[in-house]
């Protein structure tokens, strides 16, 4: 049994295939946007298109800090990172395209979600 496997759950836990199923959605979306951005010639673009990397990457990278043990605590308060990242590059984006930033902003509902059950798992599951 996997470390993850092993930790209580909350009730309101996803269930496993929606975890895919929504960052394929949501990736997907980003990308669209991620096309607007690089077409528009408006100010703050850069910002929009660093900060939509950013987030990204620190959400990718986050699947390699969770799995462990003892890392509980460190998954939480990095998935608040993520969530300010999202939030600040939907804000950007949504001043430099409306559509674009449209597109990104459903992520910062998931991601919600995600840092709530972080904080869950580790409420959950002390000393983990």
């Amino acid at each position: 049994m996997s470390f993850f496997e092993s930790l209580v759950k909350p009730d309101w836990m996803p269930p496993g295939w929606a975890f895919p199923a929504a960052w394929f959605s949501l990736w997907a979306l980003q990308a669209v946007a991620l096309v607007i951005l690089l077409g528009a010639q408006k100010q703050g673009r850069g910002l929009a298109l660093g900060l939509l990397a950013a987030q990204f990457v620190t959400a990718v990278a986050w699947q390699s800090v969770v799995f462990g043990p003892g890392r509980l605590t460190l998954s939480a308060w990095w998935l608040v990172g993520v969530l300010v990242l999202v939030v600040a590059a939907t804000l950007a984006a949504l001043r430099v395209d409306f559509v674009a930033g449209l597109l990104v902003a459903p992520t910062i509902v998931w991601m919600s979600v995600a840092t709530t059950l972080g904080f869950s798992l580790l409420r959950l599951n002390p000393g983990a």
